[in-house]
């Protein structure tokens, strides 16, 4: 019986990609999936990701594959996919490009001749794409010429929140490195501490810790910096419980899953006008959405939450009922199935 074939991430991967194979697996998806990469060293990658083809292959040999759910960001992780897609259209079997990656476009675009030809020719051989944001779907149907796109939210499980204790915390989840504004946000929390001398900012993840905590000393606020390295989701819970706000200062991203759970905690957000950020905040209904690179502006918007807790209590509440309404798993795997069984038929 052909089935169809979702490739992206191991589930036990980290990263926004991983976390929506592994929300869609754990709430009904019944295609089949196959992980293309998982975390570790070049050389078990490279093993995961020819055991992974071979895999498929040997599906399209067997005539097992209706067809292919591509889940792609920049870089390793296009041209890993890009071998997939070749051989589902060499077999005749229909594609679905669904892009994650904030990136993409400049990848695609700053491309030398030859590869870029190759990497349009692979995304326009799609027979429709997901894209996570409008701008991201405009330019998938204008440049890449892919004649049906869908703006397609990231799943978010209907997990019961914690109960919230806020304290004093200003939290930060996400890969420690320049383009996320962490640097940005060590400003901004200056001028917080400054205000609110016993706040402390929370950094999760893994990268660059060193150099955040360079640049933290270099600002004076080193003592209330904590670095919470790589932290899974029970304990993502308990940080997002205890937070007075949330802050994303990225400068790039598509649609971010750690700000929809931050929703889904009650926690209020401050985040920068990226990507899918505006609509997932309702344009500053559900929270506040700031300039890239305004690191005034995030302080400012940090210690009006801190210090209005009817404020803070309404984008709690509203941003809890947007998650509910728009973004749980059960609508969305509802959405792809539809799209499978069109695109199948």
């Amino acid at each position: 019986m052909k089935k169809a074939v979702m490739i992206g991430p191991s589930p036990l991967a980290r990263g926004g990609m991983a976390t929506v194979v592994k929300t869609l697996l754990e709430h009904g998806y019944d295609g089949v999936f196959i992980a293309t990469h998982v975390d570790g060293s070049a050389l078990r990658k490279a093993g995961r990701a020819g055991a992974a083809f071979a895999r498929f292959l040997a599906m399209l040999a067997r005539g097992e594959v209706a067809l292919l759910h591509v889940h792609v960001a920049s870089g390793v992780s296009f041209w890993r996919k890009a071998l997939f897609i070749g051989a589902a259209r060499l077999s005749g079997r229909p594609v679905l490009f669904h892009l994650h990656g904030g990136e993409f476009r400049h990848f695609v675009e700053t491309l030398p001749g030859l590869r870029r030809r190759v990497a349009l020719a692979a995304v326009q051989s799609a027979a429709a794409a997901f894209a996570l944001t409008e701008a991201s779907a405009a330019w998938l149907r204008g440049y890449c010429a892919v004649a049906r796109v869908e703006v397609f939210p990231n799943p978010l499980p209907d997990v019961p929140a914690l109960p919230r204790h806020p304290g004093q915390d200003v939290l930060y989840i996400g890969r420690l490195e320049e383009k996320k504004g962490v640097f940005d946000l060590l400003q901004s929390f200056a001028g917080v501490l400054a205000a609110r001398p016993r706040a402390r900012l929370v950094l999760a993840g893994d990268g660059d810790g060193a150099a955040v905590m360079a640049r933290a000393a270099q600002l004076g606020v080193a003592g209330s910096v904590h670095l919470a390295g790589w932290v899974d989701a029970p304990e993502r819970a308990r940080l997002l419980a205890r937070a007075a706000v949330f802050v994303l200062p990225s400068w790039h991203e598509q649609m971010p899953m750690v700000v929809l759970e931050a929703m889904a905690a009650g926690t209020p957000v401050v985040a920068t006008q990226v990507g899918a950020v505006p609509d997932m905040l309702a344009h500053g209904e559900c929270g506040i959405v700031v300039a890239e690179h305004d690191t005034i502006a995030v302080c400012a918007s940090i210690l009006r939450i801190m210090d209005d807790n009817i404020l803070a209590e309404l984008y709690s509440a509203r941003g809890l009922a947007r998650v509910k309404s728009e973004y749980l798993v059960e609508s969305v795997l509802n959405r792809l199935r539809r799209c499978y069984k069109e695109l199948a038929a």
